[in-house]
C-alpha cells in the first residue's frame, strides 16, 4: 500500500532552521501543548494493528521531531481504520473498507510554523490544491490537499504553530466527507494543555 509521505522531503528541518534564524522566536509565554494518541478518533475510527499504516505514521512524526527545538514534548504516529481489521497468513492484516487516518505529530518549541508548512508541502510532490484552512481553537496555521496513490483519494492536512505540528492522511474519504472539518476535530481530539 503506497501513502503519501513526508519522508525524504526534499527540504530538511536544518533548511527551515537556517532560513529563519534571523526571525523572532514563537513567544514563550504562550501555554505548552502536548499531543495524546486517542483510543478511537470521530468515535468510531479504531486504531489500526497495520504495521504498513502504523510505519508511515511513525516515519512522518520522526521527520517531524527536525522541526522542534531540543526534544520534542511528546510525540504520536499512528493509524485509524473504519472496518474492523482481520488477519491471514495469505493477506496478513485486511479489512472489508480500504478507508484509513494516518494522525503524526510532535509537539514542542516549533520554529517559523509558515515555513515548515511550506517544507512539509514541498516534500509532498503528489499533493496538489494545497489551500489554506482554518486551523480550529488551537490555533496556528493550516493547510489541506489533495492527492492519489494508485486508485484512492488522500486528503492531507497539516497543521503547525509555536507548540505542535502535525499531519493527518485521510485515505478514501471524499471531498463530501469535509476532510478540512475532520482534521479539525481529530486535532481538538489529539492536543491539549501539558499543564
Amino acid at each position: 500500500m503506497a501513502v503519501l509521505s513526508t519522508v525524504g522531503c526534499s527540504r530538511s528541518a536544518d533548511t527551515v532552521e537556517s532560513r529563519t534564524s534571523t526571525q523572532p522566536s514563537p513567544s514563550l509565554g504562550t501555554a505548552a501543548m502536548r499531543l495524546d494518541k486517542p483510543e478511537r478518533l470521530l468515535g468510531r475510527w479504531n486504531e489500526s494493528v497495520d504495521r504498513r499504516l502504523i510505519g508511515l505514521a511513525e516515519k512522518n512524526m520522526g521527520f517531524f521531531k527536525g522541526f522542534v527545538r531540543e526534544e520534542p514534548t511528546s510525540a504520536v504516529g499512528t493509524a485509524y481504520v473504519a472496518a474492523k481489521e482481520h488477519y491471514s497468513p495469505e493477506l496478513g492484516v485486511y479489512r472489508d473498507d480500504d478507508r484509513f487516518i494516518l494522525l503524526s505529530g510532535v509537539s514542542g518549541a516549533v520554529t517559523a510554523p509558515d515555513a515548515v508548512l511550506d517544507a512539509v508541502f514541498a516534500g509532498l510532490t503528489a499533493v496538489d490544491d494545497v489551500e489554506p484552512v482554518p486551523s480550529g481553537p488551537l490555533g496556528g496555521k493550516a493547510r489541506c490537499g489533495v492527492g492519489r496513490s494508485k486508485d484512492l483519494r488522500i486528503d492531507v492536512c497539516v497543521w503547525a504553530s509555536a507548540q505542535s505540528l502535525g499531519m493527518i492522511h485521510f485515505g478514501g474519504l471524499t471531498g463530501a466527507d469535509d476532510p478540512g472539518e475532520k482534521f479539525r476535530q481529530i486535532r481538538s481530539q489529539t492536543e491539549h494543555s501539558a499543564g
